[in-house]
């Protein structure tokens, strides 16, 4: 659909994974959450879109930005290859990201996820008859052929070979450790991430399913705010009604996996903002 809504018919909103690319998101809700008719009651999200709606609802977004561009000023690389025979990570992005929502989280912030929109987080499960490093590895790889061979915004070729989504509620996190890990599992994606396990089962990003989660809202009538995290050709944005896809106006100069890259961050957030601004313009203007 075109942009001739009204900001309250916004019932829900879905953050795509996208990993550092989606604080160009944080940008985009830091300036509609200050309008007081932005009120959505629930939330999907995959991957660090997840992570970046957790920032967001418990207040601490500007502050995790500040925190993650000093800690990517810090690091070097994004691989270290020569730990490859030592017990050091070849690849920092795990222990940087949990350490991150460990530092920023606090226990009292739990309260807010209460009384905010109710936020579903999606995790995938390879099919039973592949193990969770097989799993991780047909996963990863059929995720990439398909965006390689036609670039969908809702993949389909994981749910064919028997991958499975799962929606777990942010809500239900009673400790910051289990807000950490239900985080981490919706970011699994070996080997930047290592291989988790959900209730004993395992688990992976899940974006391998589907990195735009729109259908995790489909019990919910009204007009669902898609935010995605990086250009789209015109011809692959879908149609409906009762969608709204929103893209960054421009290229974001930071990678999905690259912790090396503060500047990068910052272009993101601000991105987000001033495209936000332009959007609330233009529903203004219509």
């Amino acid at each position: 659909m075109d942009n001739r809504f009204k900001l309250e018919d916004i019932k829900s909103v879905v953050f795509s994974g996208g990993g550092s690319r989606c604080l160009w998101q944080a940008g985009v809700w830091t300036v509609l959450s200050q309008k007081p008719n932005f009120k959505p009651s629930t939330i999907a999200a995959a991957s660090a879109g997840a992570t970046m709606v957790s920032l967001l609802l418990t207040g601490n977004a500007e502050k995790g930005l500040d925190y993650f561009k000093e800690v990517t000023a810090k690091n070097r690389k994004n691989a270290y290859w020569s730990h490859v025979f030592s017990k050091k990570p070849v690849f920092p992005h795990f222990e940087i990201y949990k350490t991150a929502i460990l530092d920023l989280i606090e226990e009292d912030d739990l309260k807010k996820l209460k009384t905010a929109p109710e936020v579903r987080v999606m995790i995938s499960q390879p099919p039973p008859w592949l193990g969770p490093r097989s799993g991780s590895f047909v996963g990863i790889l059929s995720y990439s052929l398909e965006k390689f061979l036609r670039y969908p915004m809702h993949p389909s070729f994981s749910r064919k070979l028997g991958y499975r989504s799962q929606m777990i509620l942010m809500s239900q996190c009673s400790t910051v450790k289990e807000l950490a890990d239900l985080l981490l599992q919706s970011s699994c994606t070996p080997p930047f991430v290592p291989v988790m396990k959900r209730n004993g089962m395992p688990v992976l990003d899940g974006g391998l399913i589907d990195n735009v989660p729109v259908n995790a809202l489909a019990d919910r009538p009204g007009l669902k705010f898609v935010l995605l995290s990086r250009q789209y050709p015109a011809n692959k944005i879908p149609k409906y009604d009762d969608r709204f896809y929103f893209q960054p106006s421009e290229s974001i100069t930071v990678n999905k996996w690259d912790y090396t890259n503060p500047g990068g961050l910052q272009f993101a957030y601000d991105l987000g903002k001033k495209d936000a601004v332009n959007l609330l313009n233009s529903l203004d203007a219509s």
